[in-house]
């Protein structure tokens, strides 16, 4: 059959083997249902919200499974997708949600900045400075990012200012890391952790929607390649400092999750298994990452088969 409605609309953005495989769910006993799906949407974002359900029945599809779609709870709610594989059974929902990142512009680096890596604390740091900024205000900038940096803890921003010019930048202590000096991610004032709360939303939507007595798994579709730091922030929580741990070997401070998180104690208990996942019309197959909350029965071969088919790396270790 050949496309109609929203699937006709946004063909040309569409990879083709994947229209194909859509259209040909006409004669399939429920995904018929989702492909009619995709044809009445003929908005942008409600067709690409549609649109990551269909990437993932496919994904699916293609290693095995057998598939129910929009089957009903006995709270009168619906689980996206029933799925039955190597003897298998859980409950799949899929939420997308549009992250913003600014437009990449050609960025002009001020030499300045280096400083700001020679500086001996092992975090990654966030900053973001204002278009056009002179020599003069970069200079201002950089030194009130530096004094801001020896002494912040993980967490912590500053937005640094100028008497005369208003904001100059923005700066945020985002996470340890491995290194021993500042590692600096440049130009990402929306990055890292601003996303978690909406991610955290859609969580607790999807939890509302669990099939009760079955292991049900969360997986959010967001629209960048770099919004896996952001999932795993809404998940497990923020980094903050713990003075109640004891730090590696070689490091002065300890570093842990703030109570923040969906998984965070035992918050939303029945959730044991939470995705994250990527996609972009043109592709093929979405980048799928897979979390699993501790207490899994270690002879339980669900998580080993849950890992297979929603992490991009499948020789990763279980996190």
């Amino acid at each position: 059959m050949s496309p109609s409605g929203g699937l006709k609309q946004f063909r040309d953005q569409i990879n083709q083997d994947v229209l194909d495989d859509i259209l040909s769910w006409d004669g399939h006993a429920c995904l018929h249902k989702l492909a009619a799906n995709l044809r009445a949407h003929r908005r942008r974002k409600a067709f690409l919200d549609t649109f990551a359900e269909a990437m993932m029945a496919r994904r699916l599809l293609s290693r095995g499974c057998d598939l129910e779609f929009e089957v009903p709870t006995p709270q009168g709610k619906r689980c996206d997708f029933q799925v039955r594989v190597g003897g298998q059974q859980f409950f799949l929902h899929v939420k997308r949600v549009e992250t913003g990142r600014p437009v990449r512009k050609k960025l002009t680096v001020s030499s300045r900045l280096k400083y700001l890596e020679r500086i001996n604390r092992p975090y990654v740091v966030s900053i973001h400075w204002r278009d056009g900024l002179t020599d003069e205000q970069m200079q201002h900038f950089v030194t009130g990012a530096a004094d801001f940096i020896q002494r912040a803890s993980v967490g912590d921003e500053l937005n640094i200012q100028s008497d005369v010019e208003g904001e100059l930048g923005r700066v945020r202590v985002v996470a340890p890391w491995s290194g021993s000096h500042v590692t600096l991610a440049i130009g990402l004032p929306s990055g890292f952790i601003d996303e978690a709360p909406r991610i955290r939303k859609l969580m607790r939507k999807a939890y509302q929607q669990f099939m009760p007595s079955a292991t049900n798994v969360i997986l959010i579709c967001t629209s960048h390649a770099d919004d896996a730091d952001d999932f795993e922030t809404a998940l497990l929580g923020s980094h903050v400092e713990r003075w109640d741990k004891f730090p590696p070997r070689g490091r002065r401070i300890a570093h842990g999750r703030a109570a923040d998180g969906f998984w965070s104690g035992k918050r939303f208990a029945d959730s044991r298994a939470a995705g994250w996942f990527w996609i972009s019309p043109e592709r093929a197959e979405p980048s799928c990452r897979l979390w699993l909350r501790p207490g899994f029965d270690p002879d339980d071969p669900l998580p080993e088969v849950l890992r297979c088919l929603f992490d991009t790396a499948p020789d990763a270790p279980l996190r």
